[in-house]
């Protein structure tokens, strides 16, 4: 029974990986009619709403201990504009970068958070990490040659640039959340993360982007599916299935989200990559997957795949 729990898990699990990897093909498509702003702003106010329901429910399992144990709310709502912040710098990264890179490429390259965040660990928190996460660092700085300098340091494209962006605010997001969502509902804590990350960027899209209601009509299906699919659909099929699979596990098959972003591009935008840059896509792969392989993250390591 336990075995067939797991199983059901780990396809579960797969599933979530499959709706964020292609999630970038709805956020690539939404930048032909709305701003990165604008985009960003509608699409996270739809995922937090969404999630309320998710969390209310949640919350009816919970006991009065786990309760209890809880921060208090002014120190969460702290911690959500907090994370809001980052976030928002996060996100609104990728969808400047989105229209000038592939959505394979993009995924891989924004993907390398999972290295740069425990080397961050030792070069500014005194952190100790394994040698494995020196030897995917490398590895992972050979597959972006490959990805993205092959051509030499003058034929980089900005999305390429903006995607490592992604990555460093990656990095930082997931020690903004650890910092700050230690003790909060988890469920709760996304859902007024979301709130406040639309919140932030709304003044921004009002000032520097033009919008219509027409435009937001030709954009909604890109925004039902990053909205209410990635922030609704992915994180409640990720909180399920990480019911059943233990972290490690979870993280890994979560990793998967880099292949669908590839396979994505390809079948639906009839992206094609070099073969060099194929080269660097498994080889920065390969280097995730070293670094998840034997680590321990936290519940909060894997809040980043519902973006």
């Amino acid at each position: 029974m336990n075995k067939l729990k797991s199983y059901k898990g780990d396809i579960i699990l797969v599933l979530a990986a499959l709706v964020y990897g292609s999630g970038l093909v709805a956020q690539k498509d939404g930048m032909n009619n709305l701003g990165p702003f604008t985009f960003t702003a509608i699409r996270f106010i739809m995922g937090g709403i969404v999630l309320i329901p998710v969390a209310i429910i949640v919350r009816k399992y919970k006991s009065p201990e786990q309760k209890a144990a809880e921060m208090p709310v002014k120190q969460m709502l702290k911690g959500c504009i907090a994370t809001g912040f980052v976030l928002t710098a996060m996100v609104v990264a990728q969808q400047y970068g989105l229209p000038y890179t592939t959505v394979g490429k993009a995924g891989f390259i924004s993907g390398l958070y999972v290295i740069l965040t425990p080397i961050a660990g030792v070069l500014f928190l005194k952190r100790k990490i394994s040698p494995r996460i020196w030897v995917a660092a490398i590895i992972s700085v050979i597959g972006f040659y490959f990805l993205s300098l092959s051509g030499g340091i003058d034929n980089i494209n900005r999305g390429d640039v903006l995607m490592l962006v992604t990555a460093v605010a990656g990095t930082i997001y997931l020690y903004t959340i650890e910092y700050f969502a230690g003790k909060a509902d988890t469920c709760i804590f996304t859902s007024l993360q979301f709130l406040a990350t639309g919140a932030i960027c709304l003044p921004f899209a009002i000032i520097l982007e033009t919008c219509t209601l027409h435009d937001i009509y030709l954009a909604m299906w890109p925004l039902l599916y990053a909205g209410l699919g990635i922030c609704g659909v992915g994180y409640t099929f990720q909180m399920l299935g990480q019911k059943y699979v233990e972290s490690e596990r979870a993280t890994i098959l979560l990793s998967l989200e880099t292949l669908f972003s590839l396979l994505s591009g390809m079948i639906l935008l009839n992206e094609v990559l070099t073969f060099r840059e194929y080269i660097g896509c498994g080889l920065m792969f390969a280097a995730v997957m070293l670094a998840e392989t034997k680590s321990h993250p936290n519940k909060i390591d894997e809040e980043i795949y519902k973006l």
